[in-house]
């Protein structure tokens, strides 16, 4: 991932993509090339594509305001990991892409789950827009913090604790988001507010998407089943 200046990154950072590196390699080892472990690759592999063309990705949406332009390029990414999960864990099961799904139908699935994640991401990322435009983050604090907070509302939060010795592969789901999340912070952060505080309310995003995962969450299953997708 890339640093947030040109200074040597910290033992930190390091350290947490070791763990994250332990992590995706022991499920891997563990569940072999699962339909979970391929979108996990996929999605790995996109978010190095990322970094290495980021300053090409920085540069979109020129002629957006800030705040439209993080929400987009972090929605139009999602959409992109969206597409990456509808092998293994799409909104709705029953969208799911397997070897028998054809090239049509697969679209129209993947459109399909689009229609009911879109929203969601949107309001996902103003609340995200909220926090950064308002508290200083840096690089490495925002990588890590934001992550946490997708991933525990997104289902991760039920998940370990009910399985607690799994907070071992927390990096692994994490990935996910940062594959959304981190360029179009690289796209905005020097064009956030001077006056943003540095303050351990900054952390409050955590619990604030864990709530808006929970919301849209509930909003989409209602749907969902109104229309016979749950």
């Amino acid at each position: 991932m890339p640093a947030a200046t040109n200074k040597p990154v910290g033992i930190v950072p390091k350290l947490y993509c070791l763990w994250a590196a332990l992590a995706v390699g022991l499920a891997i080892a563990l569940n072999g090339f699962s339909s979970e472990n391929i979108t996990r690759l996929l999605v790995i592999a996109f978010l190095f594509l990322q970094i290495a063309f980021r300053s090409v990705f920085v540069r979109a949406l020129p002629r957006c305001e800030p705040k439209v332009r993080f929400i987009i390029l972090a929605t139009v990414l999602a959409a992109v990991v969206e597409g990456f999960h509808m092998i293994s864990m799409p909104v709705f099961l029953s969208l799911r892409i397997g070897r028998d799904t054809s090239f049509t139908e697969g679209l129209n699935r993947y459109a399909l789950d689009l229609l009911f994640a879109t929203p969601a991401y949107l309001v996902i990322f103003a609340v995200i827009w909220c926090f950064i435009n308002r508290y200083h983050f840096t690089l490495w604090h925002y990588i890590a913090i934001v992550g946490l907070g997708q991933a525990l509302g997104d289902g991760g939060l039920v998940y370990f604790i009910k399985a607690p010795a799994m907070v071992f592969f927390l990096p692994y789901p994490m990935t996910n988001y940062q594959a959304m999340n981190i360029i179009p912070f690289l796209a905005v952060r020097d064009h956030l507010k001077r006056s943003r505080s540095e303050s351990v309310f900054s952390w409050l995003v955590v619990p604030g998407l864990i709530g808006t995962y929970f919301i849209c969450g509930t909003i989409i299953k209602l749907a969902g089943r109104h229309f016979g997708l749950q």
